[in-house]
């Protein structure tokens, strides 16, 4: 299965304690301090007043950091734009591997503005062309996405929920049932 602009998002812990006030100052010193390694940091942008909208975000030339509360509880989603040909497996773990970098960053902030949990993140591929959000595509990526999760909880059962809502784009959600911080997840 060939897919593209892959989207991990990584759940707050707390979120009623975040304040996405501080988030453009925090992402505009990432910018001058080239903060995440590999990453060509951009611009900020401030949509918190956008009902249930992307949040904060912070623009890369290769994805896209926001602070999101968008279909769903408010988390960091770490939205690909350009990735390389390979296998959907591959590219999954790339994508999560990022995803927790720009996390572990922000939890390891001075300000310390949020902490993520581990035991729930959501995969989707913003590509509707690519990956229709149906039961044939599901099926198509699960033996990528089992793999992912094995990966991530390795020894634990693990749940995948297929979010079915043929109006947004294809959407499966990994969760285990314990709570897991995301200083537990291995390294991928």
């Amino acid at each position: 299965m060939q897919v593209n602009q892959i989207a991990i998002k990584l759940f707050a812990a707390d979120p009623a304690a975040v304040a996405l006030e501080v988030f453009p100052p925090i992402f505009h010193r990432w910018i001058q301090e080239h903060r995440i390694a590999g990453q060509l940091l951009i611009d900020v942008a401030d949509y918190r007043h956008v009902p249930d909208g992307p949040g904060i975000v912070l623009v890369a030339h290769q994805a896209h950091i926001a602070l999101d509360g968008e279909r769903g509880p408010l988390g960091l989603l770490y939205a690909k734009k350009r990735d390389e040909p390979g296998e959907l497996a591959d590219k999954l773990a790339e994508a999560v591997r990022e995803a927790v970098i720009a996390a572990r960053a922000l939890e390891e902030d001075p300000l310390r503005p949020i902490r993520f949990r581990a035991d729930r993140i959501r995969v989707s591929v913003m590509s509707r062309r690519l990956a229709p959000n149906t039961g044939e595509t599901f099926a198509a990526a699960r033996p990528a996405l089992e793999a992912l999760a094995a990966r991530l909880h390795p020894g634990r059962p693990v749940a995948l929920e297929h979010l079915a809502d043929p109006r947004a784009p294809f959407a499966v959600e990994i969760a285990v049932s314990e709570p897991v911080a995301l200083a537990e997840l291995p390294s991928l």
